[in-house]
């Protein structure tokens, strides 16, 4: 079974067997690829990283960048899937918590960046409520190391 390390911000790649193992490093690395062409598919939308680069977002070359995304970013959800299927109750629930926590990041984080937004001269998008996505997972990988994990 998987072993949650980094104060529920990983999972220890040695603890796994050899299957899951695989299906979890292919997982991540399909993620990983998708999100090299997520990248160059940034450069062409408004968004955290400024305004978009001079180039034309309807063309062929970021329609097939797009598609790469969806493609990689499929393949990494059915292996990671697939790895989920094998793991223990423990796991499942580090599993719903980080993502429920992901969804409060989203409405909390979402909701002050929304409120501060004309006063601080920004406008709200995709990427910045993805990013409060983000953050609530990752103190929710915090919370469910100190509450599961942890005999303190």
């Amino acid at each position: 079974m998987a072993k949650i390390t980094h104060r529920g911000g990983w999972v220890k790649i040695s603890s796994l067997n050899k299957e899951d193992k695989k299906n979890y490093l292919i997982s991540i690395t399909m993620f990983f690829i998708g999100a090299i062409f997520w990248g160059i598919h940034l450069t062409s939308v408004d968004g955290v990283m400024g305004p978009a680069q001079d180039v034309d977002p309807t063309s062929t070359f970021f329609g097939i960048i797009r598609l790469f995304i969806v493609f990689f970013w499929s393949m990494a959800v059915y292996f990671y899937n697939k790895f989920l299927k094998t793991q223990d109750e423990l796991f499942h629930r580090y599993s719903y918590y980080i993502g429920a926590w992901g969804s409060i990041g989203f409405v909390c984080f979402g909701m002050l960046m929304s409120i501060f937004s004309p006063y601080l001269g920004f406008v709200v998008g995709f990427y910045e409520c993805f990013l409060a996505l983000c953050i609530g997972t990752f103190i929710g990988g915090f919370i469910f190391d100190k509450k599961y994990l942890r005999n303190e």
